[in-house]
């Protein structure tokens, strides 16, 4: 999974709901984790600035179930979303995780309180993604 540290997209998305299958919370629960509870600096500095003390309050993630947070934090991502679609979204400590429900255009969205963009998070870009055939060595 590879982190891009972006600012905010400001195009709304349709009205979108909140998802809250099983499968894709837990999902969204082990991104957010793997990405924010990493040592990295980009994640410690993350974690610094959010005054988030310890890799513990991490693990003490909400799901979101408010529609309105759901839609507005769903136009952090960087492209319009279908009418109709669902995203994940968790608070984890100050910030919210919005999952991107079409994991083939990235992975997610880190906001802070005020649905400014801290981190975009995307699937890892590697040789044969990029040229759709094997490195050459």
């Amino acid at each position: 999974m590879a982190l891009f540290a972006l600012g905010a997209h400001n195009a709304l998305s349709a009205q979108v709901f909140c998802a809250t299958g099983a499968a894709q919370v837990d999902s969204a629960r082990d991104e957010v984790f793997s990405v924010l509870g990493n040592d990295g600096q980009l994640a410690r500095e993350i974690r610094q600035e959010q005054h988030i003390a310890s890799t513990n309050e991490l693990a003490k993630m909400s799901l979101v179930k408010d529609r309105a947070i759901c839609s507005r934090a769903a136009t952090r991502i960087d492209h319009p979303l279908p009418a109709g679609a669902a995203v994940v979204v968790l608070q984890v400590g100050p910030l919210y995780y919005v999952r991107e429900p079409d994991q083939r255009k990235g992975t997610g969205v880190i906001v802070d309180k005020d649905l400014k963009v801290v981190a975009r998070l995307g699937a890892a870009v590697d040789a044969v993604t990029q040229s759709g055939r094997p490195p050459q060595y």
